[in-house]
């Protein structure tokens, strides 16, 4: 992706990491915040989920879907670049198949 010329690229680098490091520990008592911080987010490159809970994809998911981003996921050694998202109903299924490596 072509980052948004308000941000610099360490700022973009700094983001992720944060978001990368987070994504581990995201539940739904925080999903929402977490949620609100990848909406601001700007990416670049492929986005580590490994060891992500599954609240936390379930989340990137969503604002991908909702912003039409596409975007590299990695899981442990396998990349993903879903081009269409599916509906909210079944985001929670779509998500636990990247996690599990059944996708």
């Amino acid at each position: 992706m072509i980052p948004d010329s308000q941000y610099t690229e360490a700022t973009i680098d700094d983001g992720q990491t944060r978001i990368e490091a987070l994504g581990r520990v995201v539940n739904r008592q925080n999903q929402s915040y977490f949620e609100r911080m990848i909406r601001d987010m700007s990416w670049s490159g492929a986005v580590d989920i490994t060891n992500w809970t599954l609240d936390a994809i379930v989340v990137l998911v969503r604002v991908c879907h909702d912003k039409d981003l596409v975007i590299t996921l990695k899981q442990g050694t396998r990349y993903f670049m879903p081009i269409h998202y599916p509906h909210e109903s079944l985001l929670e299924s779509f998500s636990m198949a990247i996690m599990t490596g059944q996708l």
